[in-house]
């Protein structure tokens, strides 16, 4: 990730942007970020409070729950925003937001604007447009559930610091199976080299999962 502040290629992609005008008691906040394929936008651990537009390129947004499972929620492009949740809420959820490719967005900080976004009618009508359809996305979702094998990987990946799983009985708990169903799977896992026993009860991912895909 590159930060720019150069003023002339934040016009330029402003410029070229259809939010522009919703952005107009804003631009003098404005940057720009470059991100490489891969690069997290957000996530839970990268909490930046940043409002994101995108510009060019293209990131997937997708959601990991408490049990391992996962879903995809949407394929943003030009134009998507990203982050404006950060503007009535500080807790970070489980929505992930990666680069699909080199991607481009203008940028600003809501905790340094906070008071100039909410008082900007313009601003609002965008972020109230966004989070529409965003939640019609949410509600067409038809995801396949995963399997317990895979949901273990994802929860160890998102949900373990460090993709360490410590406690066999929580983490089952966790993954609503039995602390015997999750064992016979750590140790197929162990088996397969895809995990590493640390100790009683403890076991590190060896390598992550591959990138999230439609």
């Amino acid at each position: 990730m590159k930060k720019y502040y150069d003023k002339a290629l934040v016009e330029e992609y402003l410029a070229n942007s259809s939010c522009e005008a919703f952005l107009r008691d804003l631009r003098d906040s404005l940057f720009v970020i470059r991100y490489e394929r891969g690069e997290f936008v957000t996530s839970p651990m990268n909490h930046t409070e940043l409002l994101q537009i995108v510009v060019e390129g293209t990131l997937r947004i997708y959601y990991i729950r408490d049990d391992g499972s996962s879903y995809s929620l949407a394929n943003g492009q030009k134009d998507y925003l990203v982050g404006e949740m950060a503007l009535f809420q500080k807790e970070p959820g489980s929505v992930y937001a990666q680069a699909c490719d080199d991607l481009i967005c203008l940028a600003f900080s809501i905790r340094e604007n906070r008071e100039k976004m909410l008082a900007s009618c313009r601003f609002l009508q965008l972020v109230i447009a966004s989070l529409t359809r965003k939640m019609e996305a949410i509600t067409r979702l038809d995801a396949a559930p995963a399997t317990l094998k895979q949901r273990v990987l994802v929860y160890m990946q998102y949900k373990c610091e460090n993709g360490e799983l410590k406690g066999v009985e929580q983490a089952a708990f966790r993954l609503n199976c039995s602390a015997r169903q999750l064992q016979r799977i750590l140790n197929q896992y162990e088996t397969e080299g895809i995990v590493t026993k640390q100790g009683k009860g403890n076991y590190r991912m060896n390598r992550p999962l591959p990138e999230q895909t439609e």
